[in-house]
């Protein structure tokens, strides 16, 4: 394992191994609420049975909520993520962690589409989005896991630190199926939300992309963007590829 002090801020960290194939899914028929949640990490674990590609995390705000972000896969589609251990949001981004970070506990959600004022990816110049690169989700060296398990312990122990999820809003009935607390309500597609072709075309727009930030003490903030290799990085404004093959 390499050490956290070790990482470089602001560049992608990965190893050789071949770049990530994910797992993407999510119920059919659901109602789709993108949003932020803010509040407390209580605990963070991969997923204990092997088979989930997520980091779940269990945060405290005005209830529980579970968040899963994605680290692995295995249906052949690559991930690629850019990683920043002393993130910097642009000073005239709509990205504002300080304010959030004190704001009340819980889920918001936030408009997307032209008007909206969720973030960005490809519009909001958050991170040098050709730094994106292959983390590996496990094994030796820099893994996408230990990565997240480092700064969740961090956060842990400080118990002053806040974790700021982008991204859609669940909730299921019965037990969290993790973490055990009920009802089960929590924050997954953390990740990029435009530029899909297929079966995922569907979840394309813009303003409303998934991210994870967790701020310390020192407005000292990790930052985490992910994307999948077959999404385009040049969309219209409904979130569609904008040269789509004919």
């Amino acid at each position: 394992m390499v050490s956290q002090a070790g990482l470089i801020p602001g560049r992608p960290v990965f190893t050789e191994t071949a770049a990530l194939p994910q797992v993407r899914s999510k119920p059919e028929a659901q109602r789709r609420t993108y949003g932020v949640l803010v509040g407390r990490i209580h605990q963070g674990q991969e997923n204990p049975d092997g088979s989930s590609p997520h980091y779940e995390i269990w945060v405290k705000a005005d209830k529980d909520y579970r968040i899963a972000v994605n680290v692995q896969s295995v249906d052949h589609s690559e991930v690629v993520a850019y990683y920043d251990p002393k993130y910097v949001a642009p000073s005239a981004s709509k990205l504002d962690l300080a304010a959030l970070s004190v704001s009340q506990p819980g889920f918001v959600p936030i408009a997307t589409g032209p008007q909206g004022s969720g973030i960005d990816y490809l519009r909001d110049r958050l991170f040098p989005l050709d730094a994106m690169a292959p983390i590996p989700a496990d094994g030796q060296g820099i893994t996408l896991s230990n990565l997240l398990d480092s700064q969740i312990q961090r956060a842990i122990a400080g118990q002053t630190a806040v974790v700021i999820a982008f991204g859609e809003f669940f909730q299921d009935s019965g037990s969290d199926q993790t973490f055990g607390f009920s009802p089960e309500y929590g924050v997954h597609d953390i990740h990029m939300m435009q530029g899909n072709s297929g079966a995922f075309a569907n979840d394309n727009r813009i303003n409303g992309d998934g991210a994870l930030f967790i701020r310390f003490g020192n407005d000292e903030t990790m930052a985490l963007f992910v994307r999948f290799g077959t999404q385009s990085t040049d969309t219209d404004n409904t979130g569609n590829p904008a040269h789509q093959a004919s």
